[in-house]
């Protein structure tokens, strides 16, 4: 089974991408993706929008028959605490989430600021892990911000998404998550002899399959199949590693 450990529904208003039940659906089936994590695009800055996004998120969970899918919180970080801690808990009491998602490019927030770490310690007391974004987005999504996140919470995992992208940040990606036995990686975007360099100094137990968008999905599957040939490992990219890591049912 592959699962793809970061999928975005809905439209988003910093990119201007929209994606729809039906697409992701018909693109997991057209190249195999068994499961998948979903989370929200981003949408306007109001309560009510994350709020009918994670509905919309929830309800494609519960009716998708042809592939599994898993729900994942995001916010404005900036929101009143209680009103995000408020909904983060819902999504995960009610709706079955199993993650959080920060965004320092959709966001505008470093992980490592007061408020990014009072979003982690909401992830930490309800018992799932955090996914950071990672890469582009300036300063805020540099890789060493996750540093801060994961030291200040060792009992929280933490997932880097894009590794840093490309480029230096990718190593620097690759160091936090060696250094942090709690930090995990989803390397999409990164380029293969990136790639290859990550499964080599980090191992496959720290890495998890993902696209992010669907058309990204067979590029990210070529990458991994050219980088890793062992079939045992392969399954723990595939899958083994967002089972463990989001303890997937």
């Amino acid at each position: 089974m592959i699962i793809d450990a970061h999928v975005h529904l809905g439209y988003d208003v910093c990119f201007d991408m929209d994606n729809t039940e039906k697409f992701i659906t018909d693109s997991c089936l057209e190249y195999g993706i068994g499961g998948a994590l979903v989370q929200p695009c981003i949408p306007r800055p109001y309560i009510e929008d994350y709020k009918e996004i994670h509905d919309r998120i929830y309800k494609l969970t519960q009716e998708c028959k042809d592939v599994k899918f898993w729900g994942m919180s995001s916010m404005n970080p900036h929101f009143r605490l209680n009103d995000y801690a408020e909904e983060t808990e819902r999504c995960v009491k009610e709706l079955g989430f199993v993650g959080v998602k920060l965004s320092p490019i959709g966001h505008a927030i470093n992980p490592a600021c007061k408020d990014g770490l009072a979003c982690c310690d909401v992830a930490r007391s309800l018992g799932v892990p955090v996914m950071i974004h990672t890469g582009n987005g300036g300063s805020f999504a540099d890789p060493i911000k996750v540093a801060k996140v994961a030291e200040e919470f060792p009992d929280l995992t933490v997932v880097m998404a894009h590794a840093g992208a490309s480029g230096a940040s990718t190593g620097c990606a690759v160091d936090v998550a060696k250094r942090f036995d709690n930090v995990f990686v989803e390397p999409s975007w990164v380029d293969i002899a990136a790639f290859m360099g990550m499964v080599e100094t980090l191992g496959c137990s720290k890495l998890m399959f993902s696209s992010d968008i669907p058309e990204n999905i067979p590029v990210e599957l070529a990458t991994f199949r050219r980088a890793i040939k062992s079939e045992a490992d392969l399954e723990q990219v595939f899958c083994k590693t967002a089972q463990e890591v989001f303890k997937l049912k």
